[in-house]
């Protein structure tokens, strides 16, 4: 029975009707057939979608490893090695093009790989899985992934670090108010206040560097994290083709780290982006009309719909909320590995979606500050306005220290002066608008 607009069933119920009467069109690579169709749908979820999106590529690249390896150890015959090589080829090709389909029915882009090459190249397809498993396949792909996506995070944060760097020499001796509680504190430097975000992102490419240095070993030929009896696997030929700095030799410790790895690799990229989200709300502050000391072109900033005259740094509202909700999905990382025993449980698949915002999220705002920071503008005649006598209280109290006075006697001597000054002048100013209202009232 077809589901229809004029059916008087729920669409739940309309789907499991469907289901009685109808097979999934292509097997499982676990075999089963006709699974009902909400559970399908439940168990999958994006996960077809994230491997087609993003997986695939290195999908490929470690089945061309995979079967490289198993011509290497005689599973394969040079001839079958190069019919997939050939076949993987082609599925990139297609992948480029926008061509490469995967469906919810296949799961995920290891099903979709296999059944292209089994059914334009027949019984070849059946032996590219030979020697390895779904799990150990996903972490490869996962992994090489996460790696790219580390080095990447790597350089913008260097490169961001740089670009602070020689922004801030630009503007070394260019005074700004510092604040502490959103308060005026001391005086300072545009110069010191740049670099210190320069000096925690170039901080920041050592974690990096950590993590890259831990992810960077060869889950695959641990197949569902106990290894291959009775087959000979080369899995140091596939770390070399592959290029990982070395085999995970212990295939539990393979499964154990799915997920474990992925949290690893957001907790280094939380420190460049916990900066930017630190920058955003300085950037708020600085950029709006009361302070006005930094500022845009007109690309970097929206306008209101109704407010003509509005110019919106909406840029760093959404970096500011994006440093909060960064941090919520490596969480979702964490907290679904938390509890979990070894060997491989499907709620790790729940990690890979997290963990593909997530970085992509890491990636797209060190871009987009790449952008603005050498294109900011420092608006010297406002910070100079800005240095009033209040920042200077406390190089007042270290003149009386370095004149010989205690230090805890200088600090209440230099407050009394201090206010004492400010209430005569608030008076003289309370005196000058009563005088100007009387003069006013006389004419």
């Amino acid at each position: 029975r077809r589901c229809n607009a004029d059916s008087r069933l729920t669409y739940p119920l309309c789907l499991s009707i469907c289901w009685f009467s109808s097979i999934a069109a292509m097997s499982k690579l676990w075999g089963g057939v006709g699974i009902h169709p909400l559970v399908e749908a439940y168990t999958v979820g994006e996960d077809y979608r994230i491997d087609g999106d993003h997986m695939l590529p290195y999908d490929l690249r470690a089945s061309e490893a995979h079967a490289k390896m198993l011509g290497k150890i005689g599973v394969l015959t040079s001839e079958e090695v190069n019919t997939l090589e050939k076949a993987l080829r082609e599925i990139g090709d297609l992948w480029q093009a926008g061509n490469f389909e995967i469906t919810r029915s296949q799961e995920d882009g290891h099903t979709a790989i296999e059944q292209y090459i089994t059914e334009k190249y027949g019984e070849v397809g059946k032996k590219i899985h030979t020697g390895r498993s779904r799990n150990d396949q996903s972490m490869t792909m996962i992994r090489l992934y996460a790696l790219d996506q580390l080095r990447e995070a790597r350089k913008l944060t260097e490169d961001l670090a740089n670009a602070a760097k020689v922004k801030a020499d630009l503007h070394q001796s260019v005074q700004m108010p510092g604040y502490t509680h959103m308060q005026r504190a001391m005086p300072t430097t545009v110069g010191t206040w740049l670099a210190s975000f320069g000096c925690g992102w170039a901080d920041s490419s050592q974690p990096l560097s950590a993590a890259i240095s831990v992810l960077d070993q060869n889950p695959l030929g641990s197949a569902a994290g106990f290894g291959i009896n009775g087959l000979k696997l080369d899995r140091n030929e596939t770390t070399k083709q592959m290029g990982f700095a070395r085999t995970q030799e212990n295939p539990m410790y393979c499964g154990l780290s799915r997920g474990l790895f992925e949290n690893i690799a957001l907790q280094a990229m939380s420190l460049p982006v916990v900066l930017c989200s630190r920058f955003a709300a300085d950037m708020m502050m600085f950029t709006q009309q009361e302070t006005g000391f930094l500022a845009l072109p007109d690309g970097f900033v929206t306008g209101s719909s109704i407010m003509p005259q509005k110019k919106n740094y909406d840029l760093f509202e959404i970096m500011r909320a994006n440093g909060k909700v960064f941090g919520s999905l490596q969480l979702q990382v964490q907290e679904t590995i938390v509890g979990l025993g070894s060997g491989y449980h499907r709620d790790l698949q729940c990690t890979k979606k997290a963990f593909v915002e997530a970085c992509g999220l890491c990636i797209s705002t060190l871009k987009l500050m790449l952008e603005a920071v050498p294109a900011l503008k420092v608006r010297e005649e406002n910070l100079q306005a800005a240095m009033t006598a209040d920042l200077f209280v406390t190089d007042e109290v270290y003149k009386r220290v370095a004149a010989g006075a205690p230090f805890r006697e200088a600090y209440a001597s230099a407050k009394e002066a201090f206010f004492k000054q400010k209430d005569e002048q608030e008076t003289r100013s309370d005196s000058k608008r009563a005088k100007t209202t009387d003069d006013g009232k006389a004419s």
